[in-house]
């Protein structure tokens, strides 16, 4: 889902969609009067619902319900049909035909066509837009050049050859190119509705979707309300008639509103009390393994840390990982101590640790101790920081607990503070860098290396650390042209070790989610979301 530069647009369209969304019904009052009705927790407010400029996992989860891309996914992850019926790929990997389901509508009943395919895809690469997910595009013929304001939107290798048929074609072959047509952010969009109400279009009134469901409502810091969309392809299988998603930050409120009946699904909960939950819940309680990392960004635009390899070093080993898994969080996360988990890809790049992971804790503090006075610091020249963090009470435990280590660790060398932020407020400081230290995580968006790899790429809008290494750049290029799966492999593995050795960011866990889920819910198969992953229209109620 985690997460960049944008221009003023993304924050121009969140004030302009959140003023014209407006309800006089409180979440309440939805969940106690309407039986056919689920209520989800999704942990904050909404910044954006446009796909193209979407960057976040609170986002996602909406824009999973309200648009669909070319292909889709099931509870397994597998790839299956979306908007489009059916595909044929090229024996040299480089072309993808799309055809659309025949009579397909968007939610006003309006046909959805190829031109707003191509107008969507269009869309992600234009530089006025500045998508923070326009990298997924970058093997797209002719895209980067258009990124970079080089080429017209027209070049795109996004073509309509008939009102039903897409030709995407693509540099080089791809393997997860049917996963990234899936993700939200190339979902597809009504040409002709974006156009007429510009960045008013996602205000609820003027809102067509392609997806499941359709925004009925939106009320600042108080709840969304999805609709089931009638001309939806598959709406006839869609058993939930709405959706009423709760941006709750306090975990305990969460929690409370839980208990009470008010919420079917959490987004979290308070994590001092999860054991006793667990006891309490045994049923409803689901702790899920992610193929995820969690990690602080050390912001490379400083010269504290761009100039002093040394320091960013001894930041990271300051970190002790095996105490924050075990007695800070303690929900089953692991120790992480590489650029990529060790799960993805079937566990192709396991083993790609620092070698001083498995050295013994005062080995490690005094080569840390070591390493911060060689970068200049000490008690007579502190060093000081601040840790931004999103609300949320594991976010705010993580970061005292980095801080503290790095105050036993540097003694008077260091000052810490922590900086706690609402979360479209955190997004805003994190993509204008400013920030000493950010906290970051990212969920792979598919099962694939390549979804972490991008994260540290020179120029990425999502590379937070604002970190540039062009022989990472170089080896990573390499292994995407390459045909031959083991020497993709190799380059890969040798990318990660090297930008590793950059200390640009300091990697801190693979993480898990733990929702309760009701008794009531049916249908969906959340212990089997390693992507977290989820779409309403799976749900069901008894």
């Amino acid at each position: 889902m985690n997460m960049n530069k944008l221009t003023g647009l993304l924050f121009g369209l969140i004030s302009l969609g959140l003023i014209t969304a407006c309800s006089h019904k409180s979440a309440t009052e939805l969940s106690s009067k309407d039986k056919n009705l689920i209520t989800v927790d999704n942990g904050a407010d909404v910044p954006t619902i446009d796909p193209t400029i979407s960057q976040d996992n609170t986002s996602t989860r909406v824009l999973y319900d309200l648009f669909e891309g070319l292909t889709s996914f099931d509870q397994s992850q597998k790839t299956i049909p979306g908007l489009a019926e059916k595909w044929e790929i090229s024996t040299d990997g480089r072309i993808y035909t799309f055809h659309l389901r025949p009579g397909i509508k968007f939610s006003d009943g309006s046909p959805i066509t190829a031109q707003d395919v191509v107008f969507s895809w269009q869309r992600l690469v234009d530089p006025n837009i500045a998508s923070p997910y326009s990298m997924l595009a970058s093997n797209v013929v002719n895209a980067n050049q258009i990124i970079a304001g080089k080429l017209p939107l027209n070049q795109l290798g996004v073509k309509a050859l008939d009102a039903q048929t897409i030709q995407i074609n693509l540099i080089n072959p791809d393997s997860s190119f049917l996963k990234i047509c899936a993700m939200p952010n190339v979902a597809i969009m009504s040409k002709a509705n974006v156009t007429k109400f510009g960045q008013a279009w996602t205000d609820p009134k003027n809102m067509v979707t392609s997806g499941a469901y359709t925004l009925s409502e939106w009320v600042v810091q108080g709840h969304m309300l999805l609709t089931k969309n009638p001309n939806y392809y598959a709406a006839k299988s869609v058993a939930i008639e709405k959706v009423n998603i709760l941006p709750i930050v306090d975990t305990n409120s969460a929690f409370n509103r839980y208990q009470t009946g008010e919420i079917d699904i959490t987004y979290s909960f308070p994590v001092d009390q999860y054991k006793q939950i667990k006891k309490d819940y045994p049923d409803q309680i689901h702790t899920v393994s992610l193929e995820a990392l969690a990690y602080y960004d050390l912001n490379m635009t400083l010269a504290k840390f761009k100039n002093s390899p040394q320091l960013r070093q001894a930041l990271s080993m300051a970190v002790d990982r095996q105490e924050i898994v075990k007695d800070v969080l303690g929900q089953g996360q692991v120790a992480s101590y590489s650029y990529a988990t060790s799960t993805v890809e079937n566990g192709k790049f396991a083993g790609l640790n620092y070698e001083w992971a498995t050295w013994p804790r005062d080995k490690q503090i005094a080569t840390a101790q070591e390493l911060f006075k060689a970068a200049g610091y000490g008690p007579n020249n502190p060093l000081k920081l601040m840790i931004n963090y999103n609300t949320n009470d594991g976010n705010k435990k993580l970061a005292l607990a980095v801080g503290s280590m790095w105050q036993q660790v540097f003694g008077t060398g260091i000052q810490v503070t922590q900086a706690n932020q609402e979360w479209k407020t955190f997004l805003k400081a994190r993509n204008k860098a400013d920030y000493d230290v950010g906290r970051d995580a990212w969920i792979a968006d598919y099962n694939s290396v390549d979804s972490y790899t991008n994260l540290y790429q020179c120029g990425n809008l999502q590379n937070n650390a604002k970190s540039c290494n062009p022989e990472y750049d170089k080896l990573i290029a390499q292994a995407q042209a390459s045909q031959d799966p083991e020497q993709r492999v190799k380059l890969i593995r040798q990318a990660l070790q090297l930008v590793q050795n950059d200390y640009a960011i300091i990697p801190l866990y693979q993480y898990t989610y733990t929702r309760l889920v009701s008794p009531r819910v049916k249908g969906y198969d959340i212990d089997a979301n390693h992507l977290d992953h989820v779409m309403s229209k799976w749900y069901k109620l008894d």
